[in-house]
């Protein structure tokens, strides 16, 4: 007997259909349904695979029971309003439909509730980072409008409870940024107290303490003025770190390693922080930030801390006489920053691709170490400058080479339909799978591994 024999639609029962995208050949023609291609793009074959695996998810928390007794059909025929209505006798049938104009994103879901004849029709706006939130709104919203309309009072089982949905918190940001503007005030009473050339420690921590509390309530109230999402946050703290660190490294480079050029680092420390801020609040006052680019801000300032030590130490002729290649370290940071920051207002990238992607310039740099390791175990000194230089050349090149493969290997692929996005589709899971009968009549577990997600 087969499954759809089995397994008999209820009125909590929901179709959900694939993800359409809505297209028209010419202005004001009729809007043409269809499955996503990729000819579309990318990103809109990635937008259509994140909001498929969102609306099933969303429809299962609000008490409705997904129904897979077949494969939901997106063909043109099958997404006309008729056709909607004809599916819904004896279940939900829910259609989401994405339109991309001019660079914007709008989202319409079309459901019709059981055995009713009226459509109903949710449709916003969305932004590419608020997919999945703005999305389980809509369906909840689409839903609660469905329960009124499918079935009376009567029809309707008396221990439906409505269910809940969880809204975002207005700045889900806040602790991020609280956190980081406290370190920072922290740092500004530091230096002030260091410039001022004193020692005494009744006055250094009174002012970290002065400094702290002032950029906690700074914080504070610029969450409760603005919307600051933790990707907001997360940039912003890139912006206030890596600069200062090089404007910190930078003046201990160009020292002259004086008591009073070393009071003075703080002070271009601090310099570097009001610049870091300055950027990436301008780029944030014309485009929000997810967390995937604030991931890239703060990767641009490490790797580019790495990669400038390792320049300076194979440009200086006089390399084994540096203790710390502060300046090239200074020069790199700032230049990883501002690089990073810049092309993370312009892309839209994962979290967990830009993990890998720092995973894979990690193992390249450790790689090209190892490998290149025998370069700086000699006996003949007049050539161990030259090799240790080829070592530190090595090492940047491993960083390059290991971060390019890690952008490769998690690239979007254009083969089709089995486009698999950026960010990960996938979770393992383990544990017991099913059951077995044994002999003697006892139900026994059966345990197993695999992965679960959108294939």
């Amino acid at each position: 007997m087969a499954l759809a024999d089995v397994a008999r639609a209820g009125p909590e029962d929901v179709v959900l259909l694939p993800t359409a995208t809505a297209a028209r050949e010419a202005p004001g023609s009729p809007m043409i349904l269809r499955l996503p291609e990729p000819a579309d793009g990318r990103d809109v074959l990635r937008l259509t695979r994140r909001l498929d695996m969102t609306l099933r998810e969303a429809v299962q928390d609000l008490g409705l029971t997904l129904d897979v007794s077949e494969r939901p059909s997106a063909r043109a025929p099958d997404l006309t309003e008729e056709a909607l209505v004809e599916r819904a006798r004896e279940s939900w049938v829910i259609s989401p439909r994405l339109e991309v104009i001019e660079g914007k994103i709008r989202l319409r879901i079309v459901g019709v509730a059981p055995g009713s004849k009226v459509l109903l029709v949710r449709t916003q706006e969305i932004e590419p980072r608020e997919v999945e939130l703005r999305s389980m709104v809509m369906m909840r919203d689409l839903v609660l409008a469905g329960r009124g309309v499918g079935a009376t009072d009567t029809e309707r089982p008396s221990s439906a409870v409505e269910p809940r949905v969880t809204e975002a918190a207005r700045s889900p940001g806040r602790a991020v940024l609280a956190l980081n503007s406290a370190a920072l005030g922290g740092y500004v009473g530091l230096s002030i107290q260091k410039s001022s050339g004193s020692t005494d420690p009744r006055l250094t921590y009174p002012l970290i303490a002065l400094g702290t509390l002032t950029g906690l309530g700074g914080s504070m109230i610029v969450a409760d003025e603005w919307d600051v999402g933790l990707g907001d946050a997360w940039y912003l703290s890139a912006g206030a770190l890596w600069p200062t660190a090089a404007g910190f490294l930078l003046a201990d480079g160009y020292g002259d390693r004086s008591e009073d050029d070393q009071d003075d680092r703080y002070l271009y420390g601090l310099l570097g922080a009001s610049a870091g801020i300055t950027l990436a609040t301008i780029s944030l006052t014309f485009k929000g930030m997810g967390e995937g680019g604030a991931l890239l801000a703060h990767s641009g300032g490490a790797f580019g801390m790495l990669l400038g030590g390792l320049t300076e130490l194979a440009v200086e002729e006089d390399a084994k006489d540096i203790a710390t290649p502060t300046r090239g370290m200074g020069y790199g940071t700032g230049a990883g920053v501002l690089i990073a920051g810049a092309l993370a207002t312009q892309v839209s990238v994962a979290p967990s691709r830009v993990l890998l992607i720092d995973l894979g310039a990690s193992l390249g740099a450790l790689t090209a170490a190892a490998a290149a390791s025998p370069l700086l175990f000699v006996d003949e000194e007049t050539s161990q400058e030259g090799r240790s230089r080829a070592w530190f050349v090595s090492v940047a090149a491993g960083t390059l080479i290991g971060g390019g493969l890690g952008w490769w290997v998690t690239r979007a692929s254009d083969s089709g339909q089995n486009t698999t996005p950026s960010s990960l589709a996938y979770l393992p899971f383990a544990g017991v799978i099913g059951e077995s009968t044994a002999p003697g009549g006892r139900q026994r577990p059966i345990f197993g591994a695999g992965l679960r997600g959108a294939f």
